[in-house]
């Protein structure tokens, strides 16, 4: 079966997929439990800095709110998307200077197109058992018989690393989905595929 094929059949079993959940009342109360942008779409991104929920929008986008967190724990228990300016490590544990970012369905190469954004970033601290899942360009292409866009998992350690390699200008258009525990640090964190 070609690429075409493969693409277009997947699309018609995420469509067939939405269509029965929407009919069914079962999408997970509006909800992220998917990363296929194609999924999101119909429910709406959630921009860090709104709570985790956005209300659908025509366009694929997220709200333009990019409100930057306020308080101890502003994030706990949600589920942000931010871009990262720095990740280091100090004391044992990681930190992250995050900025709230929106992502875009860019359906030409059915993937996320990234929208920075914009104020000061904030720092958040990893969990030390946080879960790290790459996607290129930030694990780099050396993985044989995987594709590009699937998240591979990843030591804190070799995160910290692979950002301090990339190019800067290259680095502030790739974003991340944080999920935050309670006491908001982040306890998973996944790069976007870029291509």
């Amino acid at each position: 079966m070609s690429a075409i094929h493969r693409r277009a059949t997947r699309r018609l079993l995420t469509v067939a997929t939405l269509g029965a959940l929407v009919l069914t009342g079962c999408a997970g109360n509006g909800k992220e439990t998917t990363d296929d942008p194609t999924a999101l779409a119909a429910t709406g991104t959630a921009p860090a800095g709104s709570g985790g929920t956005a209300a659908p929008s025509d366009d694929g986008e997220g709200s333009q709110d990019g409100q930057t967190p306020t308080g101890e724990t502003p994030w706990a228990g949600t589920k942000q998307f931010v871009t990262i300016g720095e990740a280091w490590s100090e004391g044992g544990l990681t930190h992250l200077s995050v900025r709230p970012a929106q992502k875009k369905i860019n359906t030409q190469f059915d993937t996320w197109e990234i929208i920075p954004g914009k104020g000061a970033f904030t720092t958040v601290t990893m969990v030390k058992d946080a879960r790290v899942l790459l996607t290129v360009p930030v694990r780099g292409d050396d993985a044989p018989g995987v594709s590009r866009g699937e998240p591979l998992p990843s030591s804190q350690a070799e995160f910290v690393t692979l950002l301090k390699q990339l190019d800067s200008g290259l680095s502030a258009g790739i974003g991340y989905d944080l999920s935050f525990d309670g006491e908001g640090r982040v306890a998973r964190l996944q790069s976007q595929y870029k291509p």
